[in-house]
């Protein structure tokens, strides 16, 4: 009790009056004695005492501490009338991070493992009581006394999830330990730069970490990089050129850049509205032939003679209509094509010779203009029931799809649908108005 009495108080007051403490670098070791104060867990039939320890640590990185230390503590088994004596060992292994609060202190937190062994001394004897095992945290502080030695006050906490059978009373499945622990620690080696960086080894005013002419004499006047104001000044004159110039060969090269990309934006531009020029160019060029084509199919077929020749004409003037209702659907969002000649083996979806000849003209002009999507319909006349030609419509529609698959247009820019009877473009009352009705329509989607 004489001990905690006197030794907190003054390394309490003692960190009020400290110089600068200095901080620890990578390399730095410490040595350190410590009394400590136990408390044990609640199951444990032990007394709290005081003890004592030791500590040694290095250094790994800035501030970051790899620490080892053990601590004696000689106590009594409660009730203390028993006089039966218990001796407790303390072995810590932890990492510390000292994390500063001003250029004399700092505040440390750390974490690691704690084994701890009892011995009963009785009949001058030492009788094992058994040992524990668990994870450790500390919290504490450090105050400097110059760059060797600095005060250390840390409070422990020692967690034991399967504390020995020997040592609880009743037994238990947990406990904790705590611990205050206060004394002296010595530095070693990589040391004596202050918390905050705040060394000045020259003594010329300016923080060593900042300081660029490191051993300036005494009393010489410096700037505030710590250089003699006469070379500062030709310094800062060579510096602030070499930065106008560097700055103004950035300007040139970003005008150069500049101009760069504009030129190219701008061939890119030309070369893309010439292209498009051509293609309408070449777009207007084949509507014309293909106009020009119509009408004296027309002419042709106004005079011609026999049916033979009459029938090869109105298959020509139909293909050349058709590749000119191609094109406005190729060029118009939302358009329709009603495919005149694409025909089908009665009651079946099996396309005839001669619609494939005007299926080959789609394929082809879908291939060419791959961004459009196409809706391929299937519609029917009224004659039969429902089922039927809505399984005919849809087979229809499905069979038309899979022939311009197969001929190179992609199937997911197609769909397939059949109407049945559903939307007819004549009436269902004639036989001229139901072949009307019985159709494969194209319905562009964008």
């Amino acid at each position: 009790m004489k001990l905690r009495a006197l030794v907190l108080p003054c390394l309490l007051s003692a960190g009020l009056w400290v110089p600068a403490a200095h901080a620890q670098r990578q390399g730095t070791l410490e040595f350190g004695l410590y009394a400590r104060k136990n408390w044990f867990g609640e199951s444990y039939a032990l007394a709290n005492r005081v003890g004592g320890g030791a500590r040694l640590g290095f250094y790994l990185l800035r501030h970051l501490e790899l620490e080892a230390n053990g601590a004696y503590t000689p106590t009594r088994l409660r009730p203390e009338t028993t006089n039966e004596d218990v001796r407790v060992w303390r072995f810590n292994g932890a990492l510390h991070y000292d994390i500063p609060l001003s250029d004399h202190a700092a505040f440390i937190l750390g974490g690691g493992y704690t084994y701890n062994k009892y011995q009963l001394r009785a009949a001058g004897t030492n009788n094992d009581m058994g040992h524990e095992t668990g994870p450790s945290g500390l919290v504490g502080f450090r105050f400097g006394l110059g760059s060797t030695v600095s005060i250390r006050i840390d409070g422990t906490f020692d967690y034991f999830s399967s504390p020995d059978s020997l040592l609880t009373f009743p037994n238990v499945e947990k406990d904790y330990h705590y611990g205050v622990q206060a004394g002296l620690a010595f530095l070693f080696g990589n040391r004596g730069e202050s918390y905050k960086g705040n060394a000045d080894a020259d003594g010329d005013g300016v923080n060593d970490a900042a300081d660029q002419c490191p051993g300036t004499p005494k009393g010489t006047q410096v700037n505030s990089s710590g250089c003699p104001m006469v070379a500062a000044v030709n310094a800062d004159s060579i510096r602030m050129a070499a930065q106008a110039d560097s700055m103004r060969m950035k300007m040139h090269a970003d005008s150069v850049a500049a101009a760069a990309r504009a030129d190219s934006l701008r061939m890119a531009q030309e070369a893309q509205a010439k292209a498009a020029q051509a293609a309408k160019d070449s777009a207007e060029a084949a509507a014309k032939a293909n106009a020009d084509r119509i009408a004296a199919l027309e002419d042709s077929l106004r005079s011609a003679r026999g049916a033979a020749l009459r029938a090869s004409l109105r298959d020509s003037l139909a293909a050349a209509r058709m590749r000119d209702s191609l094109r406005v659907l190729m060029a118009t969002p939302n358009a329709k094509l009603i495919l005149a000649g694409v025909n089908f083996a009665t009651n079946s979806a099996t396309l005839t010779q001669s619609s494939r000849f005007i299926l080959d003209e789609v394929a082809q002009s879908l291939v060419a203009n791959p961004d459009v999507r196409i809706e391929v319909g299937g519609h029917t006349d009224n004659t039969g029931s429902r089922a039927l030609n809505e399984r005919l419509s849809q087979a229809r529609a499905e069979s038309v799809k899979q022939y311009l698959v197969d001929h190179g247009v992609s199937a997911d820019r197609l769909e397939a649908k059949g109407y049945a009877w559903d939307r007819p473009v004549a009436t269902n009352k004639t036989i001229a108005g139901r072949a009307m009705n019985r159709r494969t329509e194209l319905d562009r989607l964008n």
